[in-house]
């Protein structure tokens, strides 16, 4: 492994690992900053991080185009350092939701890394080294809420402050290791149209025959929103459980979310067919979920993770499912439009779990993962 290659990968798994670093941690930062119930603002910072991602990702990659990775690469870093820091010591409310702003339009920069990989790569070595990329983003959504759990029992600053040092500490090794990448570089002048987040989605009134299925999929995205959005609210509202032990949970999930892609997701599609995989799925959501919102232990979301690591293998075997109904010459279009679909149900998802939540939790704690899991078995008949 070259050592610019060495740069781009551990920016990939420090990206990861700060966005995990401060899970745990942010409801207690909002709770210093807010004077009423919390559940909207996180969901609203969730989303706000989500949309700013969504954003800015095309931006970041026109932009690396035209004037070089290096450069682009250089600013993100930095811009997630100060994010950081601000996010930390923020005093007042609207300074944290800049902080996650800013966060988001840094953390788009993973289009910027996957370019610069594929400029020092061959091609026919190229999924070999995304792979390798997807592994570090992996080692870096479980190690991140751990370690950041851990960190906030000590003090809920000192997540933040290791996530800026990450970021700092990376921004160095790429100004001394990180050459600009040899290729042929775009002279023509930015687009707009190149900016355009939703210009993917223009492709979806050509493929009415696979609504059904994008409706499926759309829907998904949504539902596995809620775990996502609630669980560390939920778990420190409903089980009293320490920001450690929040992260830890974070943890086990990613790694029991890892397995059940790597072990479960194509072995059961090569032996029962997508469409069964796809069910199959979906039945171990709706249970995880309704199970969910019927536990009032802290050892029981522990028990019931299986389930819910389980249901992972729903997506790809629909994906799987929409790309054998298109040309071959459309699956680039079809990935790219599923992955906007993606984003955006990151950015509305979170709004729609948090405030649901926050206007049952007195009277039924667990209505958020009740709808979850009615959604799925709608899904499911559909």
């Amino acid at each position: 492994m070259t050592r610019p290659l060495a740069v781009l990968y551990l920016a990939a798994l420090i990206d990861a690992t700060g966005v995990g670093l401060i899970v745990p941690i942010l409801p207690t930062v909002l709770r210093r900053l807010s004077h009423g119930p919390i559940a909207l603002d996180y969901g609203a910072l969730i989303a706000s991080f989500a949309l700013m991602q969504f954003l800015f990702a095309p931006v970041l990659g026109a932009l690396s185009d035209r004037y070089g990775r290096r450069p682009v690469l250089l600013l993100s870093l930095a811009g997630g350092a100060l994010d950081y820091l601000l996010t930390g010591y923020a005093p007042a409310l609207w300074l944290l939701y800049l902080a996650r702003v800013i966060g988001g339009m840094t953390a788009a920069n993973l289009a910027v890394i996957s370019a610069a990989i594929a400029d020092l790569t061959p091609t026919g070595e190229r999924a070999g080294r995304y792979g390798t990329m997807n592994a570090a983003l992996g080692i870096g959504w479980i190690a991140g809420p751990a370690l950041g759990g851990t960190l906030g029992q000590l003090s809920p600053v000192l997540p933040f402050l290791a996530a800026a040092l990450l970021n700092g500490v990376n921004l160095v090794l790429a100004i001394v290791l990180l050459p600009e990448p040899a290729r042929e570089r775009s002279r023509s002048p930015v687009r707009l149209s190149q900016l355009n987040a939703f210009a993917a989605l223009a492709w979806l009134g050509s493929v009415r025959a696979l609504a059904p299925l994008i409706a499926i999929y759309c829907a998904l995205c949504l539902f596995g929103q809620i775990p996502a959005a609630l669980w560390v609210l939920y778990g420190q509202n409903r089980y009293g459980w320490t920001p450690a032990l929040v992260g830890w949970s974070f943890a086990c999930f990613g790694l029991l979310f890892s397995l059940s892609q790597a072990l479960l997701a194509g072995r059961l599609a090569a032996r029962l067919g997508e469409r069964s995989t796809l069910r199959v799925g979906m039945i171990c959501d709706a249970a995880g979920s309704l199970l969910m919102g019927l536990s009032n232990r802290g050892w029981m979301p522990f028990a019931i993770m299986p389930l819910l690591a389980a249901g992972s293998i729903g997506l790809p075997a629909l994906q799987a499912e929409m790309s054998r109904a298109v040309g071959e010459e459309r699956q680039g279009e079809l990935q790219g439009t599923l992955s906007s679909l993606a984003n955006l149900a990151s950015v509305v998802g979170p709004l729609l779990a948090t405030a649901g939540y926050a206007a049952t939790q007195d009277s039924l704690p667990g209505a958020a993962w009740f709808v979850g899991a009615a959604g799925y078995l709608v899904c499911l008949l559909l």
